[in-house]
């Protein structure tokens, strides 16, 4: 789906600004690598060479592609990504609930940059605020094979994919668009002649979520030896393993806490 955008030009996303934020941010949420990568690179992930902030105010130059990860860490994006996502709140389908997650992420592409072929958990409204790009999303042969590789991602796989997906629809993305995709839609990127900033307003939904933590759980199982039904076919089945998740979590988030206080 293709929307528009007011983000283009707004001052938190300069690249002065976000050479700031780059220093800002944790070592761990900041990933750069070469801007020209092949479609198909599975598994790639190389070590950051320079200071974040060289690399941004450089980038035209460079040959560097780099993504800020939960820019929503810094409080002026959280409260950006906020101001956006609650205008994505009353357009959400009675299914999907409740918005259980929300997450920011910012790329910056030297010209001719390629994002490999990739899968993400989230719903993801891709903003193009900068330069331009082709946003090229596809889909995978089946459900079996989406299921696989759901599976693989969530048992510590990498997010790259070793074949480009079935149907390949090339979005152009000017300063000012848009485009929603949905959770685990396979895509690739390619940058135009210019650099670009784009940032992805992302988000889980329960039912987005429930379906996340039904293929977890049933990776477990599978473990045990058990052939669980797959995500997706039966809801109360879903819904229990889900909720064992979150109980899970909620119980290992508040033991944590308490023993932090002891200490």
């Amino acid at each position: 789906m293709r929307l528009r955008h007011g983000l283009a030009g707004h001052h938190l996303l300069s690249l002065t600004a976000l050479a700031e934020l780059a220093d800002a941010l944790p070592a761990a949420s900041v990933e750069c690598l070469p801007a020209k990568l092949n479609v198909v690179s599975p598994g790639y992930n190389p070590p950051s060479l320079q200071r974040p902030s060289d690399t941004v105010l450089n980038i035209e130059n460079n040959g560097r592609w780099m993504v800020m990860k939960n820019i929503e860490q810094v409080a002026a994006y959280k409260k950006l990504l906020n101001d956006v996502l609650d205008q994505v709140v009353p357009l959400l389908p009675r299914r999907e609930g409740k918005i259980v997650l929300t997450e920011a992420f910012l790329f910056l592409s030297a010209p001719e940059s390629v994002t490999p072929v990739h899968i993400d958990p989230e719903h993801n409204i891709l903003m193009q605020v900068t330069g331009s790009k082709q946003v090229n999303v596809g889909s995978l042969p089946n459900r079996e094979s989406e299921q696989n590789e759901i599976t693989r991602y969530l048992a510590g796989g990498h997010r790259n994919l070793d074949t480009t997906p079935d149907g390949l629809k090339c979005h152009q993305l000017e300063a000012g668009d848009a485009l929603y995709m949905p959770p685990w839609r396979p895509h690739w990127v390619k940058n135009g002649p210019h650099y670009s900033i784009s940032i992805s307003a992302t988000f889980r939904t329960q039912r987005s979520q429930r379906y996340e933590y039904t293929h977890m759980v049933n990776i477990k199982l599978r473990k045990l030896g058990i052939r669980p039904r797959p995500a997706g076919e039966s809801l109360w089945l879903d819904t229990i393993k889900a909720s064992y998740v979150i109980s899970k979590r909620w119980l290992k988030n508040t033991l944590y806490s308490l023993i932090g206080k002891r200490h």
